[in-house]
């Protein structure tokens, strides 16, 4: 009887602790979920033609580090001719905006961010040549914007420190 007594009590002790084990997961999972916003990050790739031979496609990247950071890609090409885009979005920090928009073919874009409260926005259309893009930023409150368009070979690099977070917007353009 003392047996059969002591193993129902180590039970409900078991039962006890696994409950408890259980609600500490699920109020750990709650805190870290509720300040990730990946409602807020967002990717649009659209093509006409897939060549088959060479499986050809838009890429795109987008990693993530810190909260309330928000991140968008839209890329389409349409031409069998054309290649595909790639886009990379790296974002460490707190309350980065980033957005690359390309369309046409062979466009590169690529956008760092390392701190807090930076804004990058990427636009950029061509036919059958590369246009590149790379924004990096660094410390506080940087705002660069950049548009190119048409065809032919044009790189563009941006690199900003705002060490004092009080540094003059960017913003490129090209047609």
């Amino acid at each position: 009887m003392n047996r059969r007594l002591a193993d129902v009590q180590h039970s409900t002790v078991l039962l006890k602790q696994k409950l408890m084990n259980t609600l500490l997961l699920m109020a750990v999972l709650l805190a870290f979920t509720s300040n990730a916003n990946a409602d807020k990050n967002r990717i649009e790739q659209y093509f006409n033609q897939v060549d088959t031979q060479t499986y050809q496609g838009n890429y795109s990247v987008i990693s993530q580090i810190g909260n309330n950071n928000q991140a968008t890609v839209k890329q389409s090409y349409s031409a069998a001719y054309q290649i595909g885009n790639f886009s990379h979005i790296g974002q460490r920090g707190n309350e980065n905006t980033a957005s690359i928009t390309q369309v046409g073919g062979k466009n590169y874009g690529v956008i760092l961010q390392a701190g807090n409260h930076h804004n990058a926005i990427i636009n950029q259309s061509g036919n059958q040549q590369e246009l590149a893009t790379y924004v990096s930023q660094t410390g506080l409150r940087s705002d660069i914007q950049v548009s190119q368009s048409g065809s032919g070979y044009r790189n563009i690099g941006i690199e900003q420190q705002a060490s004092s977070g009080y540094t003059r917007p960017v913003t490129v353009e090209t047609y």
